[in-house]
């Protein structure tokens, strides 16, 4: 005989669902305003595919709290409704900013000059072969927990790497597009350049 499958808690899929919609669309403002800061098409088409995952994920959730969760409570089928909405919102909002790098609209310079100067600015910055970063993991550096910067893309050649885990190895010559406070970003990129020997 096979073995029984265990029944998933209908709630715990429905965490599984959010939190990737949350991800996603977390990733999503920051490709598009990096595609707006960098003028980059190809950022900016990645932002519309993971629109596309982020109504794929939507639709899942409206289904399982109609489905799954409307026999328990009510009041659970709106809050997951809600948040839906609300992750759902932002996605939207990414994708508005991208379309304007993708139609090839002149934004104008003061949108530039605010993502420039808000509390976590996007950066671009190359690893050079002598860097202290090189052939090594995220998960090794702890480059969040030393500079405090989020690396959310890497671009390796003509290949993307977008939201790149712990155990992704940077290269010599990769692009990382990052996030995070000016102070952090100064020191990540004196390590990118290979101008210091730690991150510490």
């Amino acid at each position: 005989m096979g073995e029984i499958s265990e029944v998933k808690d209908p709630m715990e899929r429905v965490g599984e669902v959010f939190l990737e919609m949350k991800d996603t669309s977390e990733l999503m403002v920051d490709l598009a305003y990096s595609s707006l800061l960098f003028n980059n098409g190809d950022l900016a088409s990645e932002v519309e595919h993971l629109g596309d995952r982020v109504d794929e994920l939507s639709s899942e959730l409206k289904r399982l709290a109609i489905e799954g969760v409307a026999e328990r409570s009510r009041d659970a089928t709106m809050m997951i409704l809600s948040m839906e909405d609300f992750v759902s919102s932002i996605a939207s909002a990414a994708m508005s900013i991208s379309d304007v790098v993708l139609r090839d609209i002149e934004p104008h310079p003061l949108l530039r000059q605010v993502i420039r100067e808000s509390d976590a600015g996007i950066y671009k910055m190359e690893i050079r072969s002598n860097s202290i970063l090189a052939e090594r993991t995220l998960g090794d550096l702890r480059i969040a927990t030393e500079t405090g910067m989020w690396v959310f893309a890497i671009k390796r050649q003509v290949r993307w790497i977008y939201g790149p885990e712990k155990g992704v190895v940077l290269k010599k010559g990769d692009i990382m597009f990052v996030r995070g406070p000016e102070d952090g970003a100064k020191k990540l990129r004196m390590a990118a350049k290979g101008k210091v020997s730690t991150l510490e």
